[in-house]
């Protein structure tokens, strides 16, 4: 992948993404719970100027006299020197049944025209003699020896309740302002504490990629120790693979420098035309040998989600040895539930099975006996047979060397050798005993983690 690849992945930051996110969804919330708190205010403000109207509205009522001749009069002020003030904003006024009005001084020459209040209180909103907006509480009301209602009518300049509100909106948008900052740096903070773990995981990649170290070695909170350890798995199996590469690669060169002398010598002085032939057939032999180990392991390991029933492979193998040994066929007892599965690749139970029953069918002297079950530990795997078998001391050192089975017995080959492969790659243990059969019995034990 070229550098402007690398560089387009790398350009979203997932610090970035977290505190955007936290962001606009804190803007979001606090917009909205601003606006539920101003409209709450507002609506809690005029209710209460509303209140104070028809308090005073209740005290005009109360101050208001009516004389036998149906006049009216305000026998006392109202207790508001706005009232007296020329267009102060605050205006009373009194409308006779027969269309006299009494008004505040307030009002001077102007009138603000009443309407039908229905006999109960009236609530209404207009523009002032200056052209101010005023809410105005009004009633009907009829008085003891009145034949007809009179109107009475109190209006305030609703300017009062924009000027607190006006200043409530302001306080609260710096407040809140101050708070989504507050909150926007909390965040900041709290992302990059978080992704500290990540941080310090990259520099153990950078050590790992240059050398200084083998493994993550920091110590990791729990949502980021899976990831760590996963990788260290990967570490892990990577250095495996590249040490076994270079096992096999050192094996490959020890075996070819006898033939190598040999051909070395032949070179300069000929003995026997037969020599260089066979020097050059074993070392056809030894690098198919080191070949087909490097091939068989290669793609070996565990499969996640894969599941592999070990009865039917099983089955699969021993018909086609059946078919294969024409001169004998040994009788081949499959001794395996159908529940009983292998976690992993196919191939790999196919190497590791075909090998060991191969060889099986070489040695026996009539029967062979397949055996798989399930154990709390894994899945336990069983090859006997009737054969001559090892001795104890060959089985205790084949078990310490299976890595090298095919140095250690002859005519065992390459096969044996890739199963014991298998069986470390895959995670288990092989081992050899006797068998009830009378021969050998090679079992293998695997994890299913």
């Amino acid at each position: 992948m070229t550098d402007a690849g690398h560089a387009g992945r790398r350009a979203t930051s997932l610090s970035l993404r977290l505190v955007a996110a936290a962001v606009v969804w804190l803007t979001l919330m606090l917009a909205i719970g601003g606006v539920v708190l101003a409209l709450a205010f507002r609506s809690t403000v005029e209710q209460e100027f509303t209140h104070r109207l028809d308090a005073i509205l209740k005290a005009m009522i109360a101050a208001t006299d009516i004389a036998p001749d149906g006049t009216v009069t305000v026998v006392r002020p109202l207790g508001d020197p706005r009232f007296d003030q020329v267009f102060s904003g605050w205006y009373w006024e009194v409308t006779e049944p027969g269309g006299r009005q009494i008004r505040s001084r307030s009002l001077w020459d102007s009138v603000i025209a009443p309407v039908d209040g229905g006999g109960g209180l009236h609530t209404r909103r207009i523009a002032g003699p200056n052209g101010e907006p005023l809410q105005v509480v009004e009633r009907d009301l009829v008085f003891p020896g009145a034949k007809a209602p009179v109107h009475l009518l109190v209006a305030g300049d609703l300017r009062e309740v924009s000027d607190g509100v006006r200043r409530f909106d302001l306080l609260l948008v710096s407040a809140l302002g101050l708070m989504g900052a507050g909150m926007a740096i909390a965040v900041v903070i709290q992302v990059r504490y978080g992704l500290r773990p990540l941080r310090a995981m990259v520099a153990d990649l950078q050590a790992v990629r240059d050398g200084t170290q083998a493994r993550l070695s920091g110590r990791y909170p729990r949502e980021v120790a899976p990831l760590a350890d996963a990788m260290n798995g990967v570490l892990d199996k990577d250095a495996e693979l590249i040490e076994r590469a270079r096992t096999h690669v050192g094996n490959l060169a020890h075996g070819l420098k006898t033939p190598l002398a040999v051909i070395s010598a032949e070179s300069e002085r000929p003995t026997d035309r037969k020599v260089l032939p066979e020097q050059v057939r074993i070392m056809r032999r030894l690098i198919e040998h080191h070949l087909g180990r490097a091939s068989a392991v290669a793609g070996a390991g565990r499969a996640p989600g894969a599941s592999v029933p070990v009865q039917t492979v099983a089955e699969s193998i021993a018909g086609a040895l059946a078919r294969s040994l024409v001169d004998r066929k040994p009788i081949i007892d499959i001794d395996i539930p159908p529940a009983v599965s292998f976690r992993g690749h196919r191939e790999d139970l196919e190497e590791m099975l075909g090998n060991l029953m191969e060889n099986a069918c070489k040695w026996a002297a009539g029967r062979i006996r397949v055996s798989a079950f399930d154990t709390s530990g894994g899945l336990h795997l069983s090859i006997e047979d009737d054969g001559p078998g090892l001795s104890p001391e060959q089985a205790t050192a084949a078990a310490q060397r299976g890595a090298r089975l095919d140095e250690k017995a002859a005519g065992w080959g390459l096969g044996l050798s890739i199963v014991s492969d298998l069986v470390q790659v895959n995670g288990g243990e092989m081992t050899f005993s006797r068998s009830k059969l009378g021969g050998l019995c090679v079992e293998i034990r695997l994890p299913h983690g």
